[in-house]
């Protein structure tokens, strides 16, 4: 089941207001191979897909429950399929950008991302009792870095709050206290 959030027409209409047509389907067609990229590795470790809800922030996949490697490799599949999408570079330029950076973005240690949940996973092999904790640090401090670097490119530049807006996905995650946990 595909559920579709209201935040996300807010956010689709923002897109096709700001991104001319080439670049939005260029966006769209890379988004969906970095979905699709997770989609074929969960459908591989044999897990059930529950649904799937498109928001504000992106696609979002709940599954059943995955043991910690198949979370991992699950995690890894969406960056790497967008990485993939660079070898298209000479044929489609923007595809291959728009591919690159969703799959760098996607690639930050801040849960729920691909990049946090590969991080959290390591962290609870190498140390189950204190990952979230290590967790929540270093997202902490990878935000804060975010925030900062935000902060200097608006009082610098003097660019506007687009910015601070561009990092809204990453800054909502600071007001999330807990880091959900799908492995068995």
């Amino acid at each position: 089941m595909i559920y579709i959030q209201p935040s996300a027409y807010l956010m689709a209409a923002a897109l096709v207001l700001l991104l001319p047509p080439d670049w939005l389907l260029s966006a769209f067609f890379a988004a969906l191979f970095h979905e699709f990229g997770h989609l074929a590795a969960i459908y591989m470790a044999g897990v059930q897909v529950n649904s799937v809800a498109i928001g504000f922030f992106g696609a979002q996949i709940h599954t059943g429950p995955l043991e910690k490697r198949a979370e991992f490799l699950c995690s890894v599949a969406g960056p790497a399929a967008s990485l993939m999408l660079l070898s298209l570079c000479r044929i489609c330029p923007k595809i291959a950008l728009c591919a690159l950076v969703q799959g760098m973005f996607n690639l930050l240690p801040v849960y729920p991302m691909d990049g946090g949940r590969m991080l959290h996973c390591l962290l609870r092999r190498l140390f189950p009792r204190r990952a979230d904790g290590i967790m929540r640090m270093v997202e902490y401090l990878i935000l804060c870095g975010i925030l900062v670097l935000a902060l200097s490119w608006l009082i610098c530049r003097k660019d506007g709050v687009l910015p601070v807006l561009i990092c809204a996905p990453v800054f909502s995650r600071l007001l999330a206290a807990k880091i959900p946990c799908k492995s068995s």
